[in-house]
């Protein structure tokens, strides 16, 4: 299990540091002055340090990253009770997200926090099962060329 865990941690970790890249492009392109932001412009005015902010939002992308990854572990391990699994899932997400609390002060609204916190668990379930999905997909197509099912049969070679 903890060879699991370090797997989709790691998996977990390098997605959180494309999805942090991902929201720097989209964030310049957003700003269209030509220019590419690192971070979000109101988190380096809010530190006094440009390249602080930029440290503290890889690190919040980073650190969701991998409670993803080890929460699709959670999610795909059979082998737990169902509550078990479901209470694993939630609190991996869950000390996922306390960075991205911090870093985007949840806490100065409480309202906006807790529906940003619910709108994020839900977005990234729905990406966690679709990833689950296809997988299982390929899983289904495997298995049947494995056994032939849905093959033509030939019926003058027999």
């Amino acid at each position: 299990m903890k060879k699991k865990a370090l797997k989709f941690g790691t998996v977990g970790f390098l997605l959180g540091c494309f999805a942090y890249l991902l929201f720097s492009i989209v964030v310049s392109l957003r700003m269209n002055t030509g220019d590419f932001y690192f971070t979000l412009p109101a988190l380096a005015n809010k530190y006094s340090n440009e390249m602080f902010a930029t440290i503290a939002q890889i690190a919040t992308f980073t650190w969701l990253g991998l409670a993803c990854g080890i929460a699709y572990l959670f999610s795909e391990n059979v082998e737990l009770e169902p509550a078990r699994q479901a209470v694993g899932y939630l609190v991996s997400l869950t000390v996922g997200m306390l960075p991205l609390a911090w870093t985007g002060q949840w806490f100065k609204h409480v309202f906006i926090g807790i529906f940003s916190y619910i709108i994020i668990i839900a977005i990234v379930s729905l990406l966690l099962f679709m990833i689950g999905l296809v997988k299982l997909k390929c899983d289904v197509d495997e298995i049947r060329q494995a056994i032939g099912v849905g093959e033509e049969v030939n019926h003058e070679e027999i």
